[in-house]
């Protein structure tokens, strides 16, 4: 019983730590998620499974704030759209050019006059 009360200790830390690194780099509320946030563990890439967990991450914060969907939140690249070179990694130049082209898209789509 002490063995499993202590892994269930450690499980919760870990939890902890993992959900404390989503917030390490700040998380906006509005406009493209940075590359520090979407690098968990800060190795210098981007995951597909990093990039899942931070979406979702920030979608769970959003409803939980009683807050309205994000705008264009279906249009959102996925993963591979923004490996560009399809190495199964995201760099910094991959996400911000996917990001600058997401926003350009958008801006376009809005038409004449605005929103």
């Amino acid at each position: 019983m002490k063995k499993f009360t202590a892994f269930m200790g450690l499980s919760f830390v870990a939890a902890v730590l993992l959900m404390s690194n989503l917030y390490a780099a700040e998380m906006p509320d509005r406009g493209p998620i940075s590359f520090e946030a979407f690098d968990i563990n800060k190795d210098g890439f981007i995951t597909e499974d990093e990039h899942t967990k931070v979406r979702e991450e920030r979608i769970i914060k959003k409803s939980s704030q009683n807050q309205t969907m994000m705008r264009n939140v279906g249009n959102a690249p996925d993963f591979k759209s923004l490996d560009a070179d399809g190495d199964g990694k995201v760099t910094k130049m991959e996400l911000l050019e996917a990001q600058n082209k997401q926003m350009q898209e958008n801006r376009a789509n809005r038409g004449p006059g605005g929103r």
